[in-house]
């Protein structure tokens, strides 16, 4: 199995702002630490019985890694749990010899090289200046969950179908607002081709939009329930992009290539042509969005 460089860029950001606790050569020992037969440093919080992880074996895991005194990466501030496949170790006393005592509900500490950690397993080119062949690491870790391969694979298909499924749910929900909206709003007008709404709050004087050009728009996004989520008014500053290049969402692109310089349009834009099934931001998937856009200037 290919190895993971899950550590690489997360330690380099925190650890370049510490300095690296060293271990004392003289005695080579750890209060409160048990050594395995390879020479592996460890302190079990809490163990079970239960058979232990196996390499190809996907482990979920609470990890924390740190100094003697500052933690440099904790697992729990990410969205989603720690997922890492177990390898066969890279060299004696790595994380991956670690993992592979523990099972379901074991916490423990392991003491390791921080040298080894960025040569070997983190595949630094070379080690960086601040840690020297001395230097040592923590890693505080809880497994929660250990799946085989296939049942990993099992668990993955069965999230992809729950995922699918309520998208499915989603979608069917969001045309039905749309419509309650377009009907509680006493809004007849019909549909582009391609599923936007235009409505012109007030016609511009000025030349019509040209593909390619700078547009400079003022504009204020809310969702179907009226709540506002952006505004360049708020900001005292227009927008200037240029139209027709992909640099806004599609419905911004169609909608105001309607427009004239001086007019105001109201745009009604579903999801597809938005921020479609994943969202983005504060935008949660599936948002059909409203946008009162005013169209100031039209440039180069």
């Amino acid at each position: 199995m290919k190895k993971t460089n899950l550590f690489l860029g997360l330690l380099l950001f925190a650890a370049l702002t510490f300095v690296f606790t060293a271990c004392d050569s003289g005695s080579g020992k750890y209060p409160g630490f048990d050594q395995s037969e390879t020479g592996l440093y460890y302190k079990f919080h809490n163990s079970n019985d239960g058979d232990k992880a196996t390499v190809g074996d996907v482990m979920t895991l609470v990890m924390i890694y740190r100094t003697e005194d500052t933690t440099l990466y904790d697992s729990r501030i990410s969205p989603t749990p720690m997922k890492l496949p177990l390898i066969a170790p890279d060299y004696i006393g790595d994380i991956y010899e670690a993992l592979a005592m523990m099972t379901i509900g074991d916490s423990a500490t392991f003491i390791i090289s921080a040298d080894s950690f960025f040569l070997k397993t983190a595949r630094y080119p070379r080690l960086p200046d601040f840690v020297d062949s001395n230097s040592i690491l923590y890693f505080d870790i809880k497994v929660e969950d250990i799946l085989s391969e296939a049942e990993n694979q099992k668990a993955q298909e069965e999230a992809r179908k729950a995922q699918e499924a309520e998208a499915a749910v989603l979608k069917a929900e969001v045309g039905d607002k749309l419509q309650a909206y377009l009907k509680e709003n006493n809004i007849t007008v019909e549909p582009t081709a391609s599923g936007l709404y235009y409505i012109d709050i007030k016609k511009g004087s000025g030349a019509k939009v040209v593909p390619d050009k700078t547009v400079i728009v003022h504009y204020r996004g809310t969702f179907l329930d009226g709540s506002e989520f952006d505004s360049s008014y708020g900001r005292g500053e227009p927008l200037e992009f240029p139209i027709g290049k992909g640099s806004v969402i599609p419905g911004w692109d169609e909608g105001i290539a309607m427009m004239n310089v001086g007019g105001k349009a109201k745009l009604i834009i579903p999801y597809y042509l938005a921020y479609g099934e994943s969202g983005r931001g504060s935008i949660p998937p599936f948002s059909t969005l409203i946008f009162e856009v005013e169209l100031i200037d039209m440039i180069n």
